[in-house]
């Protein structure tokens, strides 16, 4: 992988093929703090998913968020939008101007301190259409999110307060990410990711 830093947004390849885009300074400070207090009182739960056929609570909070129809399977869990407040989905407008794709839904994740995780995973669901991406703002403390090509080379992205990363289609084919455990991180961090969902698709 070679992440090229000359340019705005960066950009990292894999041999010749585009992965993601990355702005490190997509927001400015009032911007993010402003949007980081509005996250907060999002309708957050902390469901349970199926793995290896049992069930467990996922390691952070979360919160589906979108369009009318944009339903969305999550280990073995069908889940509703909940309506877009009018300030996020002018952020999901700017995302996606910003990102030259069109968005229609947010899964919102939040990370109470450094104990909350994800883990190794692909953005690539039959929803998300023959051309899945997401795109992540970042708010609060910053961790590194971890891209692994197939063949086990990896580049760390450590997100900042207002941070913008693209994940392209090549990536969600080629690679997973992850954002792991940091035990002496105490603050918290909300990630929203951004992706097109084809409605009615469960229907």
């Amino acid at each position: 992988m070679i992440l090229d830093q000359a340019q705005m947004p960066q950009r990292l390849y894999l041999k010749d093929s585009e992965l993601a885009r990355y702005w490190p300074q997509f927001l400015t400070r009032e911007q993010s703090d402003q949007l980081f207090e509005r996250c907060l009182a999002l309708p957050w739960e902390q469901p349970s998913v199926q793995v290896f056929g049992r069930r467990h609570q996922i390691p952070r909070m979360q919160c589906w968020l979108g369009e009318h129809r944009c339903d969305y399977r999550y280990s073995g869990t069908l889940l509703k939008p909940q309506p877009l407040p009018s300030w996020l989905n002018a952020l999901m407008f700017n995302v996606s101007q910003h990102c030259g794709t069109r968005f229609n839904a947010v899964l919102a994740n939040r990370y109470r301190s450094g104990d909350d995780k994800m883990g190794w995973h692909s953005d690539n669901e039959p929803e998300m259409g023959q051309q899945p991406q997401v795109a992540i703002v970042s708010l609060g403390a910053g961790r590194p999110l971890q891209l692994r090509s197939q063949d086990h080379q990896q580049q760390d992205f450590t997100m900042p307060h207002g941070s913008l990363l693209q994940l392209l289609p090549l990536a969600q084919r080629q690679c997973k990410h992850q954002l792991p455990a940091r035990k002496r991180v105490e603050q918290e961090r909300i990630s929203l990711t951004f992706r097109y969902i084809i409605p009615g698709f469960w229907h």
